[in-house]
């Protein structure tokens, strides 16, 4: 079953550099937070903007959580206080709202927050920015050329994790294209007015018709950390 409660819900998905993993997986223990799911990513940047930063790398930890409105906007407000993120290539946080969730996973967020005892105090981090994350999704090995076309169109940065295609035979057949297994996931967080122009370039380097047989698409963020401190850092993305 799939509840549409009232119970606003948030996906929060945090990208900070590899080396504060303990810090992230931290807070979000101590917390208490329902719904967690961390995965390796990699930075588009060269190793020589790492050198010139200062700071981190490449490698990214990526934390993906599941949580009430509230419980989000606590947990964001506990990642800026322990994650100093006006530092280049530290890296960016974000929500997304929910439209729809299982009656299951919803009881136990909303219990989570519950159990968390937040309070009525106001918690909101950042008031709400026209951002959108667009995610694409290409071959293996077309990294460099989806980031080539999104900073030509106005693209800061972006973060890369490798996944496995499903693919199936009536999109073979009606596509016209070969399902390849490996699978490139690319996210890049960008101002709601140059969403448009991004996506376009990308499509026009990697799109279906392409050897990156790339698809492309966005969500709107609700709010972000991080985004004001962008700068070729692929975690800033």
């Amino acid at each position: 079953m799939v509840s549409h409660s009232d119970a606003r819900l948030d996906a929060l998905i945090t990208i900070v550099d590899y080396g504060l993993k303990d810090v992230l997986k931290n807070i979000f223990k101590s917390n208490n937070a329902p719904i967690l799911l961390l995965t390796h990513g990699k930075g588009s940047a060269k190793s020589v903007v790492y050198e010139i930063l200062g700071y981190g790398g490449p490698k990214k930890i990526v934390a993906i959580s599941v949580q009430t409105k509230a419980m989000s906007e606590y947990l964001i407000k506990q990642v800026n206080n322990h994650i100093d993120f006006s530092k280049p290539g530290t890296g960016i946080a974000f929500t997304i709202n929910i439209s729809s969730i299982s009656n299951v996973l919803s009881k136990i967020c909303i219990q989570a927050e519950e159990n968390l005892k937040l309070g009525s105090e106001d918690m909101a981090i950042t008031s709400k920015e026209p951002y959108h994350l667009i995610i694409t999704i290409v071959n293996s090995g077309f990294l460099d050329q989806v980031m080539s076309a999104a900073k030509k169109a106005g693209a800061i940065g972006g973060t890369v994790v490798h996944a496995r295609g499903l693919g199936s035979k009536e999109a073979q057949k009606y596509l016209g294209i070969t399902i390849q297994p490996e699978k490139d996931l690319v996210m890049i967080l960008t101002p709601k007015d140059k969403k448009l122009a991004i996506m376009e370039s990308i499509m026009h380097e990697v799109g279906l018709n392409t050897a990156g047989t790339g698809i492309c698409f966005s969500l709107p963020v609700d709010s972000a950390i991080g985004v004001l401190d962008q700068t070729e850092d692929g975690s800033a993305s």
